[in-house]
């Protein structure tokens, strides 16, 4: 496809969530919902902006449901430990549900929370060493 007719579609899909926003922000919703799935919070605020929206979608479709390099299970497995890594709670039960129904076990969900909260830990803990190390020697040792 050469840059000008990609420019195009762009320039289309952009044109058409703007002209048709309320319309555009309810077949969205029609369709995750169409697909089981309940519509996510940042998806219902995105919604308020198809334009940024529709690309949102389109890329979350290409990284989740695209099977290369990755298969669907283990970018799934990924999504969970991101979304433990962020405290993300409704993205973990969304990811969690997903990973469920494409396949893995509930013991490789919890490995994969496992080492995403060990990453969490040791982290928090290079961080504030290292915070730590810029104090150390410097506090006044108590007289008794």
């Amino acid at each position: 496809m050469k840059t000008d007719q990609l420019y195009k579609i762009m320039q289309d899909i952009y044109e058409a969530a703007q002209k048709e926003r309320e319309e555009t922000s309810r077949t969205i919703s029609e369709m995750i919902e169409k697909a089981g799935s309940s519509v996510p919070f940042v998806v219902q605020m995105l919604r308020r902006r198809p334009d940024v929206c529709i690309p949102t979608l389109i890329k979350s479709e290409a990284l989740y449901k695209n099977e290369e390099p990755l298969d669907q299970k283990t970018s799934e497995l990924i999504a969970i430990s991101s979304a433990v890594a962020n405290r993300a709670v409704y993205c973990m039960n969304v990811h969690m549900e997903r990973a469920l129904c494409l396949g893995a076990t509930e013991q490789e969900i919890l490995h994969t929370i496992l080492i995403s909260s060990a990453i969490c830990e040791t982290s928090a803990w290079a961080i504030a060493f290292r915070e730590f190390e810029k104090f150390e020697g410097k506090g006044k040792s108590k007289k008794t």
